[in-house]
């Protein structure tokens, strides 16, 4: 329908009709009589058809190799005795590498995906337990 409107516009201005007089007659603005105008004169042969709404590119996803860089470096740094292994290390090591690095939610979300992020067990919000408190067993 919405269409078929659109061709019938642009029928009347090639036919030499004012512009005033097609948009009260379809009661439409005259942006939009201009709009289709513009895609007409563009010679795209689906002139008259809507443009999807979807944004053209999607957001940049970090690539497999900077990826598997960033799973290395952290279960390299798990490996090495008393060294962090948190964003703030994994960006450390990188820098030290020359590779340019994403954002710390970035790499976050990289070492959750692939269940390297580990909950503290020595002291959760419900029970505080202090890592240096003496063994009341003796």
């Amino acid at each position: 329908m919405e269409e078929e409107i659109r061709k019938e516009a642009i029928v009347r201005y090639v036919n030499g009709e004012g512009p005033e007089a097609i948009c009260r007659a379809l009661t439409r603005s005259k942006p939009w009589l201009f709009k289709w105008i513009r895609r007409f004169r563009d010679g795209d042969l689906d002139w008259y058809k809507d443009k999807p709404k979807a944004p053209l590119r999607k957001p940049k996803r970090i690539d497999v190799e900077q990826r598997q860089l960033i799973i290395a470096t952290r279960k390299r740094l798990e490996a090495e005795p008393f060294s962090q292994i948190g964003v703030s290390a994994v960006k450390w090591e990188l820098s030290k590498l020359g590779c340019a690095f994403p954002s710390d939610r970035t790499i976050n979300r990289i070492l959750k995906e692939e269940g390297l992020v580990k909950k503290n067990l020595v002291c959760t919000q419900g029970s505080r337990v202090s890592v240096l408190q003496e063994d009341t067993r003796l």
